[in-house]
């Protein structure tokens, strides 16, 4: 498991998964990375006290001396399966095990549609034995264009939990906007709230939004909303107890500016609070249905603020249409993307895929090459010395020093005509499902 981010919708997920998994009799061991900087297990077991730790230490290694922490981690456990969350090297480390002979599983969980960790997919497809999806298109994308089995991957959307609070309704003031997420510019497009202010300001729509949240765009967002005064808040990072206890209780319209997402789970946990979504519509937003436009939520073209006013002006003019959307969002949600739902899809199929034998690669995935080693594993020198000296060079030298990437979430390698290539083929998967969607609409009208 990754520990740059101790908090997140990973890391609750990860919670919820090995504790339903120790109540149905499996026992869950996590391995936490180290870094020299970013990576810290003891900062994310103050967080998560509850999960059975081991640490796998990769401070001043290169990716041969990570994978071979890693492998080093699996012998110890001896686990029926490894599932890697965020740590590209396990992956490699398994795959490993398996040619050795190991009999042991490995269950890819994608949680990203950036088209290199797709790149990373398909490179390790033979060598996968199963891979589950959070996002719909994510499967459809592994399924028709690299090449994987139909029943070697699974669509298991992430869950949310129900309400918590009851909701605070709504009086005749400002109509209450809010946005909870990471503050980045590229993948959630923060910088797009100052516009949508401002056109909110232009068309006299009274308005108080609140932003909970942080990250790398928190000081440029917080100096472009300084003009709106008390009209915008901005409250920080807040753990998911507050988020359901003191915000989306008294949020209207759930915000969401992103261009591409997985999931979306901020709008499930909105839906599941009785807050209507108004929504870009995403890289993903047609595959997952995870709000369908005009039943659950209202949705605009990714970057168009205009179109985003038009729909909260919409709603702050017609509350009996807020309502509805409120009801049905809520019974979608619930039934659809609760925790309980998605505990029971993991366990079905982790009992499915140990059932079977592992598969058994080539010989070939995976292995070294001399551009990804260190000096001392193309001087011919012995692994086993080779991690010897650098565990004691890493206790001697205290510094920042560090050899290679700290821990990476994908590879870099890939080429741009072949990102190029993937993020095409997710597009048209997307213009595809719109059509489907559009034609069923249509239908639906007629009758």
């Amino acid at each position: 498991m990754a520990t740059r981010s101790p908090v997140g919708g990973v890391a609750t997920w990860l919670d919820r998964f090995c504790r339903h998994m120790d109540d149905q009799g499996w026992k869950t061991t996590v391995a936490l990375v180290r870094g020299q900087r970013e990576h810290d297990p003891a900062r994310f077991r103050k967080f998560h006290s509850n999960l059975n730790t081991v640490q796998v230490d990769g401070r001043g290694l290169d990716r041969e001396g990570r994978i071979r922490a890693c492998r080093r981690a699996i012998r110890k456990a001896n686990p029926i399966a490894v599932l890697p969350l965020g740590v590209l090297d396990a992956n490699a480390s398994v795959v490993r095990e398996k040619v050795a002979g190991r009999a042991v599983h490995l269950i890819g969980r994608a949680q990203g549609n950036l088209p290199a960790m797709l790149a990373d997919l398909q490179d390790l497809r033979d060598g996968l034995d199963h891979v589950v999806c959070v996002g719909a298109m994510t499967r459809r994308y592994l399924i028709r264009y690299a090449g994987f089995e139909s029943e070697r991957v699974t669509h298991v959307p992430n869950g949310a939990s129900r309400a918590t609070t009851e909701r605070r309704p709504r009086t005749d003031g400002p109509i209450r906007l809010g946005y909870v997420g990471r503050l980045s510019i590229e993948d959630k497009r923060v910088l797009d709230i100052p516009i949508l202010c401002r056109h909110l300001v232009g068309r006299g729509v009274p308005f108080h939004l609140t932003i909970v949240g942080s990250g790398p765009a928190e000081k440029p967002l917080r100096d472009q909303l300084a003009e709106f005064g008390d009209r915008v808040r901005m409250v920080g990072f807040k753990n998911s107890e507050q988020v359901y206890s003191e915000y989306l209780p008294d949020f209207d319209l759930l915000l969401l500016f992103s261009s591409s997402e997985t999931f979306g789970v901020a709008l499930a946990e909105a839906m599941m609070n009785g807050v209507v979504p108004v929504t870009s519509r995403y890289l993903g937003f047609e595959s997952e249905r995870l709000v369908v436009d005009g039943k659950h939520g209202l949705s605009y073209p990714v970057g168009e603020m205009s179109a985003a006013a038009d729909a909260i002006e919409k709603l702050t003019r017609s509350p009996q249409l807020m309502k509805s959307l409120s009801l049905a969002g809520k019974r979608h949600a619930e039934e659809q993307y609760s925790w309980d739902v998605c505990q029971r899809q993991w366990l079905a199929l982790i009992e499915r895929v140990t059932a079977e034998h592992p598969i058994t690669p080539g010989k070939d995935l995976c292995q070294s090459r001399n551009d990804d080693s260190g000096r001392l594993d193309r001087w011919g020198i012995p692994p086993a010395w080779v991690d010897t000296v650098r565990q004691l060079r890493r206790r001697m030298i205290r510094s920042g020093w560090q050899d290679g990437v700290e821990w990476p979430l994908f590879h870099r390698t890939h080429s741009p005509e072949r990102l190029a290539e993937i993020d095409r083929s997710c597009r048209a998967i997307e213009t595809e499902q719109r059509s489907q969607s559009s034609e069923i609409k249509q239908t639906a009208g007629k009758r």
